[in-house]
């Protein structure tokens, strides 16, 4: 019985640092049966160069990959676009050219997919940081409490540690949106999960998460971030203000807004705020009634312009969030 191809995108863009260890790993899969399909979103540095280079370090898998190449920089929602476009495996598996998978993922994301028969495998991941290693638990227990946690920011809401049935990622007809060059992952993901008709978890941590590269798409909470965040919630709220279940999700993507407004704070420098004050001006008369305690006091104090009441409750709740992770 042969196998079912597997379609890995890889988008690629200020990564010269660590391309080489993404792909190696790419290549030393235990499964043989893979298309690479790498977007070079006309990175500046020589990411390029060194795939090549790595490539050729394994001939047999050299006739699988694909380099596509957009001539000027478009963003990832245009990268990601770029690469589904190009898929033709029975699975993908969205893999950020910064980041590296274990040598079995393949192997073993292909396996529970076809013994659940699942549109979507969702998996364990490890998150790289300054101060070590954490692994990040797929918090998946049923479909709907999983939705609700993606869409208030409380679950991983990327896309690499999904792995899809190709054709039901391509059968939703759900893209990136191009707008939006960072959150792309927010806008997309809980509307491809919403059209799933059968999830599993694996407890397995496939994948590595890197957050060190200060060059990635995403490393900088700047004005083109919160613009997209906004962005980003905007599609969600259209999207499920439509749905035959709307119903189910309201109380939810009523808050929306304001549980974003929180989860920037929480990232951001003072010198960010008044970018988010300017972006979200519309949205600092909304109520706080249904967000988590933690994010109505933080909504609050920004919302009635308290920044030093504010800085000083996040500097708790950060020192309170650094001694929980050690």
């Amino acid at each position: 019985m042969s196998q079912p191809l597997v379609s890995i995108l890889v988008p690629i863009y200020g990564v010269e640092r660590y391309i080489e260890r993404c792909v190696v790993s790419l290549m030393e899969q235990t499964y043989s049966e893979i298309e690479y399909i790498f977007v070079d979103d006309a990175t500046p540095d020589h990411s390029i160069d060194i795939l090549q280079n790595v490539v050729q370090r394994y001939p047999h898998r050299s006739s699988q990959v694909r380099i596509l190449h957009h001539e000027q920089n478009q963003g990832l929602s245009t990268a990601r676009n770029t690469a589904i476009a190009a898929v033709t495996g029975e699975y993908l598996w969205h893999v950020d050219s910064d980041d590296y998978i274990a040598p079995n993922a393949v192997e073993l994301l292909v396996s529970t997919a076809q013994n659940t028969k699942a549109d979507i495998v969702i998996f364990d991941a490890i998150k790289i940081e300054e101060q070590g290693e954490k692994r990040l638990v797929a918090e998946y227990v049923d479909k709907n409490s999983y939705l609700k946690g993606l869409l208030q920011h409380l679950y991983i809401c990327a896309h690499w540690n999904k792995f899809y049935k190709a054709t039901f990622y391509k059968g939703t007809n759900i893209q990136s949106v191009e707008r939006v060059r960072l959150a792309e992952d927010y806008a997309v993901t809980p509307r491809v999960i919403h059209q799933a008709q059968t999830l599993t978890v694996l407890h397995e941590p496939l994948y590595y998460y890197e957050t060190r590269n200060q060059n990635s798409y995403v490393h900088n909470l700047n004005r083109t971030a919160i613009l997209s965040h906004y962005m980003a919630t905007d599609v969600l709220e259209s999207y499920f203000s439509k749905v035959a279940d709307k119903e189910q999700w309201r109380d939810v993507v009523n808050i929306l807004k304001q549980r974003s407004i929180a989860s920037l704070l929480k990232q951001s420098k003072q010198s960010s705020w008044k970018d988010i004050r300017t972006v979200y001006a519309k949205e600092l008369c909304l109520s706080s009634n249904g967000l988590k305690l933690v994010d109505k006091m933080i909504y609050t104090l920004f919302k009635t312009n308290q920044d030093v009441l504010l800085s000083i409750f996040l500097w708790f709740y950060r020192c309170v969030y650094m001694f929980a992770k050690k």
